[in-house]
């Protein structure tokens, strides 16, 4: 037996060394020595994982958890890798009997907690990442995957002070999805993001700058938003070049909304005490302390900008980060204050959003899940603001440029159909609320479209001037 459990250890090293043909040899020479060796299988199950060769490695796996079923570490190891298998059913099974054995350590219950959230048990993945966290700690992942957990049930307060607890620590969790930092964000504690430790994933340094400045991009004043904007381009030279994800198209929007202020300066300098504010996603940057005559009137747009807020985000029936990140922004408005809920572009894209949904459910009718989904957005965003005393305002998304070349002819056209219903209902719904309706669809749509291209404006390039020109001709 020592010498089995030598050869065990050297596969372990070979194994944490990458050196998996050589770690998948020696558990297979101590399999052949001891079938009934529950460990040699369970190990031998991961390398083979590794190694992309799934069915060999299920049926060590579960060679493992049959030879000792109460072991939570062999079921753990299972259950992941059921995941992939799309069978939440099995995995379900997996994590239940998990749940009463041992070991409980905190890196067995984090990983446990994942999957509790990846088969939409919210509830149990919280309780078991707070487990964790109980049982140490100190656990820098544990803290990391709860306070994601919370974020995404919407409890920006408690997750915030949970992905804190990750960032401080040594050495920092990683936080591929730059949650700490949007999470501060969400709940207007701007300063804290540029304060916080070095971060894991060295991304996030650009990600936060992008978020810094978008915080001073939202108080108006030029020359710090040049200062900012500065910044996020020396951090960007530094990798090499602007990145490819999100942060880059708010980067790039808030550069072209300078150029696009210092044209049409007019549109900022009238003198106003009267404040509306723009709660939304990139098109509330477009009106960001533009000054607009209402009548006798001149207000100022205050942004209150809150990522993500693209339809499909917002309209899902339960709470989300980004109904929660709205809903923060709606509770830093004065009582009685006037609110622009400004709904993100309607996210109909082909890969992603509404067109997504009705690509992998066939069964669904599109025109049913647009009118459902607005008077869902409609019925929430009324209710949020009647809680706060707000007079509501809606804004729609502007048009958004989309080629649909590559698009089979009749999904071109059930796209380009969806979206100008979408946009009829945000309308009538605004109706049935009694709301004003900025429509900025109007003021962003081109006159043309060529073949099956739509010739309208990207959500990121809209003009201030149409942001003022949809409110005044909203006329309230």
């Amino acid at each position: 037996m020592q010498e089995l459990q030598r050869l065990l250890d050297n596969g372990r090293f070979y194994h944490r060394q990458g050196r998996l043909t050589e770690a998948a040899d020696i558990y297979r020479q101590v399999r052949r020595a001891d079938p009934q060796n529950p460990m040699a299988h369970h190990l031998l199950g991961l390398v083979l994982h590794q190694q992309g060769k799934r069915d060999e490695a299920l049926q060590a796996l579960a060679e493992a958890v049959r030879l000792e079923p109460d072991n939570a570490a062999y079921r753990t190891g299972f259950a992941e890798l059921l995941i992939l298998e799309n069978d939440p059913e099995a995995v379900r099974i997996q994590l239940e009997a998990a749940r009463t054995l041992q070991p409980r350590t905190a890196v067995l219950l984090v990983r446990q907690a994942v999957m509790w959230g990846q088969i939409g048990d919210p509830d149990l993945a919280i309780k078991t990442a707070e487990e964790a966290v109980a049982v140490d700690s100190n656990h820098p992942q544990g803290h990391q995957v709860l306070g994601m957990l919370l974020r995404e049930q919407g409890d920006l307060g408690r997750a915030a002070e949970h992905l804190l607890a990750a960032r401080r620590a040594s050495p920092a969790a990683p936080d591929p999805q730059t949650t700490c930092a949007l999470t501060l964000f969400a709940l207007g504690r701007h300063a804290e993001i540029a304060t916080l430790p070095p971060p894991a994933d060295q991304r996030n340094l650009y990600r936060e700058a992008v978020l810094s400045a978008l915080a001073v991009w939202q108080q108006g004043d030029l020359p710090q938003i040049e200062a900012a904007l500065a910044k996020c381009d020396e951090i960007a030279q530094a990798r090499g070049g602007r990145t490819e994800d999100v942060y880059a198209g708010y980067h790039g929007q808030m550069a072209r909304l300078v150029d696009s202020r210092k044209r049409s300066a007019d549109l900022y300098k009238q003198k106003t005490k009267n404040d509306v504010a723009v709660v939304g996603d990139m098109q509330s940057l477009s009106a960001a302390n533009l000054t607009v005559k209402l009548g006798e009137d001149i207000v100022r747009l205050r942004t209150a900008f809150v990522p993500g807020c693209v339809a499909v985000n917002l309209f899902k029936r339960a709470a989300n980060s980004c109904r929660a990140g709205f809903e923060a922004a709606l509770d830093r408005q004065p009582a009685g204050g006037r609110v622009i809920a400004s709904v993100g572009d309607m996210d109909c894209r082909y890969t992603i959003g509404f067109m997504d949904l009705l690509r992998r459910h066939p069964e669904m009718e599109g025109r049913k899940l647009v009118s459902e989904t607005v008077q869902r957005y409609t019925d929430w965003v009324v209710d949020a603001a009647n809680q706060r005393k707000l007079d509501l305002i809606l804004m729609g998304p502007p048009a958004r440029a989309v080629a649909l070349n590559f698009v089979p002819p009749a999904v071109a056209r059930q796209f380009l159909e969806l979206v100008e219903f979408f946009n009829s209902e945000l309308r009538a719904a605004a109706g049935r609320a009694g709301l004003i309706y900025v429509d900025l669809y109007d003021a962003t749509v081109g006159p043309h479209r060529r073949g099956r291209e739509d010739c309208f404006i990207d959500t990121t390039h809209v003009q201030p001037s149409a942001v003022a020109a949809a409110i005044k001709a909203a006329g309230f």
